[in-house]
């Protein structure tokens, strides 16, 4: 299924086929959608055509390690040993048609540098070896790694139910600490969420960002047993967790970001802030939304833009540190489309089983929104995960924060 989803990509697309290369693990793109649990210690190309059987260009010492390929992608094995042998071949495999094109892990300009995983030398090689232009493969990496199973969906979601109650859980374990005057930490928050993690039986590749005022204004901030600030009534409490389930590499991530108050009512500035940030989340939605309902097609750098301008409206553009969303799946930061017109511009679609986060946020360091009149400094976001599907977008990780939780 996997190698005729690829081919029909390459016919709608006019591509003469899909070139995979990878030397030493480089490419981890490469040996997944080859099948490959290693990929030996020479430098190895595997040649699907929009017509034809696969091939592969190997050198001759490594035949063992690719005798044992998935019947998908089985296909003839051409030997090399020299460079001048190997590159002798790998033109003789490739269209010397000019219309031709041959997609790679390359990205124009390094827009979506994800999927940017062959060397500059080796793209330069394949370039003087074919008559074809080289374009990118982000697409096709989307539609085959990035577009989700049923199970995989369902993993999600039993996974956002854990992570949703551990935020929970850590909100009132503040709530409870500041009512009875007991001292409370960002790292102890963070430590009793690692708690409520385990005792789900969910794994996670980083602790959680826990942060206050203006330590939350680095949006990648995280407290440490060496480095944390106390939790005081007053501040505001920024979490961002994120964790799957451990059945296998194949379950997905959860990833939510909620923000409260430690106190009954929140300073107006604050307020506002989130104020601004909800609006911009569900612009996100309502973007993506009536793109499905009209039929059109939808890409990830337009909804990001359209974030962008209702944050920038309200007169926070100093406040954008990052872009609206990234893939999501088997990791937290997967291969799919990214919700992102800032750091990168990511034109690729919105597909049905695809996966990320709408996460905008605000970040001020200098605010002033104590009653004090000293600048605390602020960082606010609000993160939901979506799921495409035909015709319309499913929010995982519902309810939607509305307003500042008050932990008075």
């Amino acid at each position: 299924m996997k190698l005729q989803t690829i081919r029909d990509h390459l016919h709608h697309h006019n591509i003469a086929g899909w070139l995979l290369y990878d030397f030493r693990g480089q490419n981890p793109i490469a040996a997944s959608v080859a099948g490959l649990e290693t990929t030996g210690t020479r430098r190895w190309f595997l040649w699907i055509p929009a017509e034809g059987e696969p091939q592969w260009l190997v050198h001759a010492i490594e035949q063992s390690t690719f005798s044992a390929v998935s019947p998908e992608m089985a296909g003839p094995l051409h030997l090399y040993v020299g460079w001048q042998e190997m590159e002798q071949k790998l033109q003789d495999m490739l269209p010397q048609d000019a219309a031709s094109r041959v997609a790679m892990e390359y990205s124009p300009h390094g827009a979506i540098p994800y999927v940017s995983n062959v060397d500059a030398g080796t793209l330069e090689m394949v370039r003087a070896s074919t008559a074809a232009n080289v374009v990118s493969s982000a697409d096709l990496v989307q539609l085959v790694q990035a577009v989700l199973t049923s199970r995989q969906m369902e993993s999600h979601r039993r996974a956002a139910a854990h992570v949703l109650a551990a935020k929970d859980a850590a909100f009132a374990f503040v709530a409870q600490s500041l009512r009875h005057r007991q001292e409370i930490t960002e790292y102890a928050v963070q430590q009793f969420i690692v708690e409520q993690f385990r005792a789900a039986g969910l794994t996670w590749d980083h602790d959680p960002i826990v942060a206050v005022n203006g330590n939350a204004a680095l949006p990648h901030y995280a407290p440490n047993a060496q480095q944390h600030s106390p939790i005081r009534t007053g501040d505001v409490l920024l979490i961002d967790l994120w964790a799957k389930e451990s059945n296998g590499p194949a379950d997905c991530y959860a990833d939510v970001t909620w923000t409260a108050y430690c106190g009954d009512g929140p300073p107006r500035a604050a307020s506002r802030v989130f104020e601004v940030v909800a609006q911009a989340r569900d612009t996100a939605v309502s973007v993506i939304n009536r793109a499905f309902e009209s039929d059109n097609t939808v890409h990830g750098y337009e909804v990001d833009e359209a974030v962008s301008a209702v944050i920038k409206g309200a007169g926070f553009a100093e406040g954008i540190l990052h872009r609206t969303g990234h893939s999501l799946g088997p990791n937290t930061h997967w291969n799919g489309v990214n919700i992102d017109n800032v750091e990168t511009q990511d034109r690729r679609t919105l597909i049905p089983g695809v996966m990320f986060t709408i996460e905008p946020g605000i970040y001020l360091p200098r605010l002033d929104f104590d009653e004090s009149g000293q600048p605390k400094g602020l960082g606010i976001r609000s993160e939901v995960n979506c799921i495409v599907h035909d015709g319309r977008l499913e929010v995982t990780t519902l309810p939607y924060q509305t307003e500042l939780i008050p932990l008075g």
